[in-house]
């Protein structure tokens, strides 16, 4: 996508979201935010919001127009669950704001610890928030909500039928507009029952039924989920956000807000990028940072660059549910990223171009991922002999001009077979001759291959290989399947393998054909 003021030509989602964005905010620097909450472990759904963001900032300045990514963080949200992993005594700390309850290592807050983990994963994903905000600090310290606090309080019954009449629900006699920190530091103590304008401060009740008033403009009082969002709109003028598609359904959350950012707050809704969630494969639900056991962008990143990670996210309209297969869909999800790398002309080119924006050096060889994990097994994970195993099964040009590139990718490999990679596709060659269970014609058929092979002039490539398989196997008068099975057995241990015929090739052939002779 070249950077251009009029309107794109091409159909990527990308490109049609920012010619809309620009047409509807002609002037001025466009703010795009996200937002969430430091409540656990991030994973790679989250980060779609992020990521989506991000790219949508980035396509507004390919168009020459100024625009900020804002974050925000909302650690004044109180913890509710504890996390799967995470130690039980820290069942104490529910009900208090994330900014203080006691991070799972004891080190500092909670919010603290997760958001620290999210970090550390936009960094090495490349995606840079302009502004980062946390909600107990715009609260608090920078007082950005106090005036938006009283307007709600003091439009109490507009607040409610607004809720109610979008929603189409009823809300409870006590539902309040507010939470209150208590002197305990807890948000689930105190209850809101009334506000004093003039003193700033709002009256609530305990538990027991004691009365007090605290002021709302020092950090202690923070709106209601229904009401933050479309402050946070108005506080920073956000004009586009991405936000999860069970926000975008009708009577939801993104629907009240809009009229209560209109009514309560006089300011605007922003261009609305719902997204669909992804889902771990076989999956039907979302993934959860309660769940303990997701996908993390860290754990993506032990198998794919980060510029994969980025394109899986845009390659697809942000409405769509996404699958990620850690499995066998990573041969997919990586081949296909090497294609679009050089090819001007294909469907997802452009979701290429934002994954390697600022990165002019290659992440992904040419040779297909599934090659490149059935020869790193044939050479036993030895990185020299995988180089020149690959030279000698047709890539002798890709091992002379992307030997680093595919020397990174061999760490991916590695992580993958030892993580994810299903038992169909893992193979070690047997030092010693396992113990078989042959008949005669399989012996016969392992005989003439071992004889065909020995008196081969050069190397055999991995036609020549199939070749002589099927020759020898013809020479047996054995079916394909018993003969495959008997070449597995002597050398992997297994009934099943790689494809026979450049698996064969790739090995020593002085070793092979001792082996097919049963001698080692």
């Amino acid at each position: 996508m070249s950077k251009q003021t009029n309107e794109s030509k091409s159909n990527f989602w990308l490109d049609l979201a920012a010619d809309e964005i620009i047409r509807r905010y002609p002037d001025g620097e466009i703010i795009v935010s996200s937002g969430h909450s430091p409540s656990g472990t991030y994973h790679i759904g989250t980060i779609r919001e992020l990521l989506t963001a991000s790219a949508l900032t980035w396509a507004i300045r390919e168009r020459g127009r100024k625009a900020q990514h804002v974050d925000f963080v909302d650690d004044f949200d109180l913890l509710r669950k504890i996390p799967k992993g995470v130690p039980t005594e820290l069942a104490q700390e529910l009900g208090k704001p994330l900014y203080i309850a006691q991070s799972p290592d004891g080190s500092g807050t909670y919010g603290e610890y997760y958001h620290g983990q999210l970090v550390q994963a936009l960094k090495a994903l490349g995606c840079h928030p302009d502004h980062t905000y946390f909600a107990h600090q715009t609260y608090g310290e920078e007082h950005r909500y106090t005036d938006l606090i009283e307007k709600s309080l003091s439009k109490l019954g507009q607040v409610r039928e607004i809720i109610e009449e979008i929603s189409h629900r009823r809300l409870p006699e006590d539902w309040a507009p507010v939470q209150i920190l208590s002197d305990n530091n807890r948000l689930d103590e105190w209850f809101y029952v009334g506000f004093d304008h003039k003193a700033q401060t709002v009256q609530y009740k305990t538990k027991d039924g004691e009365a007090g008033e605290v002021s709302y403009a020092e950090g202690r009082v923070k709106l209601d989920w229904r009401l933050d969002w479309p402050a946070r709109w108005s506080i920073w003028g956000v004009n586009v956000e991405p936000f999860g598609r069970d926000h975008a359904t009708k009577g939801g959350s993104y629907d009240t807000g809009k009229e209560l950012v209109k009514t309560i707050f006089d300011g605007e809704a922003p261009f609305p990028v719902p997204y669909g969630f992804i889902n771990a494969v076989g999956q039907t639900k979302k993934m959860s940072k309660s769940a303990g056991d997701v996908m993390t962008p860290a754990d993506a990143l032990e198998v794919m660059p980060a510029e994969v990670i980025r394109y899986f996210v845009v390659r697809s309209r942000p409405e769509k549910e996404l699958i990620f297969d850690a499995g066998l869909g990573l041969y997919n999800l990586i081949d296909e990223f090497a294609a679009a790398q050089d090819d001007e002309n294909h469907p997802f080119r452009d979701a290429h171009n934002f994954a390697v924006a600022g990165n002019t050096k290659r992440v992904i060889s040419n040779v297909p991922f599934k090659h490149l994990v059935q020869v790193y097994q044939a050479a036993q994970g030895n990185e020299e002999q995988t180089l020149e195993v690959l030279s000698r099964t047709g890539y002798q040009v890709e091992v002379k001009n992307e030997r680093d590139i595919i020397i990174a990718e061999l760490t991916f490999v590695k992580n993958w077979l030892d993580k994810y990679a299903p038992d169909e596709v893992k193979f070690q060659v047997q030092q010693s001759l396992p113990q078989t269970d042959l008949n005669e014609a399989q012996q016969k058929f392992l005989d003439a291959l071992a004889e065909s092979i020995e008196s081969h002039a050069g190397n055999i490539d991995g036609q020549a290989m199939h070749e002589l398989i099927y020759a020898a196997k013809d020479r047996a008068e054995l079916q394909p399947k018993e003969a495959f099975q008997a070449l597995y057995q002597v050398i992997l241990g297994k009934l099943y393998g790689p494809k026979a015929g450049w698996f064969l090739a790739s090995l020593d052939q002085d070793w092979l054909i001792k082996r097919l002779k049963r001698q080692s």
